[in-house]
Order: C-alpha cells, then sequence, then structure tokens
C-alpha cells in the first residue's frame, strides 16, 4: 500500500469513529427536571439547566433559531420546544422518549415552582400574632344568640 491509500484509510476511519462517537454521545443524553431546574444530562453529567421559574412556555411547534438538545437522530416526531422568558436562546429543544408525558410532568414542576416562588415573594395577610392571642372585647366574646353583635 503507498502512502496515498493509508492517509484515504486513516480519514475514513476517523470519519466513522466520529460519526459512531456522535450517535452514542446522541443517545446518552438524558432530561431530568428536579424541583428547580430541568437538566439535560450527556453520559450522567449536566450539562444544561434551566430554571423552572424561567420557562415561559412548553409546546410542539417547531422552531429555526434554537438551542438543541436531541436524544435520537430524527427528532421531528419526540420534539419539545420549551420557550424561556429571557436568554440569548429563548427556544430549547429537547427530544424525550416520551414527549406528551414529559410535558406534563414538565409543567406540573413549573407551576408547582412558580407556586411556592409566589408564596415566598407575597407578603402574609392575616392575624398577627398579638391579634391572636390579645384580649378580647366583651362584644366579640358574647355567646352567639344573646343578641350581642360583633365587631
Amino acid at each position: 500500500m503507498n502512502g496515498f491509500l493509508i492517509q484515504v484509510l486513516v480519514v475514513v476511519l476517523v470519519a466513522l469513529f466520529s460519526a459512531g462517537l456522535l450517535f452514542c454521545s446522541a443517545m446518552s443524553i438524558r432530561y431530568r427536571i428536579n424541583a428547580t431546574h430541568l437538566q439535560v444530562t450527556l453520559f450522567g453529567l449536566p450539562v444544561r439547566s434551566v430554571r423552572l421559574r424561567d420557562i415561559k412556555h412548553i409546546g410542539h411547534r417547531p422552531v429555526f433559531w434554537a438551542e438543541r438538545w436531541p436524544s435520537t437522530l430524527f427528532e421531528s416526531r419526540r420534539m419539545l420546544v420549551i420557550r424561556r422568558r429571557r436568554g440569548l436562546f429563548r427556544s430549547l429543544v429537547i427530544t424525550p422518549q416520551y414527549p406528551f408525558e414529559f410535558k406534563a410532568s414538565l409543567e406540573q414542576a413549573r407551576n408547582a415552582a412558580l407556586a411556592a416562588d409566589e408564596s415566598q415573594t407575597r407578603p402574609q395577610t392575616g392575624a398577627t400574632a398579638f391579634e391572636a392571642s390579645g384580649p378580647k372585647s366583651a362584644a366579640s366574646s358574647a355567646l352567639p344568640g344573646t343578641g350581642a353583635s360583633k365587631i
């Protein structure tokens, strides 16, 4: 074999190895939902994280300009588009194995995170500790049906 054939053989082997590595890496992307984030993991290591509070909309409509994290080579049937509130790439495309179930669990986790965030930022209304344990007036301690009105 001459040197040119060896170079062609090496290039073909590198191309096949790269294609196999790309295929294996695409098949090893997983998505995980925790209490505050959606995580994209590659070989079990988190490579991308999106806050649940930052998710604006979850849908199926394809977009052109998006950050793509597919776990399959043909993403059209399993595609979920996550629209974020802010960021350079506002759309994130993922391809979970069961997209409808993943969408439902992601929306449920997002709503829970938004409710938890809203309850922390909203001031508490209601009786203070003094009002709850303070002395009662005579009108408020009257028995029902005795003609005394509560104030």
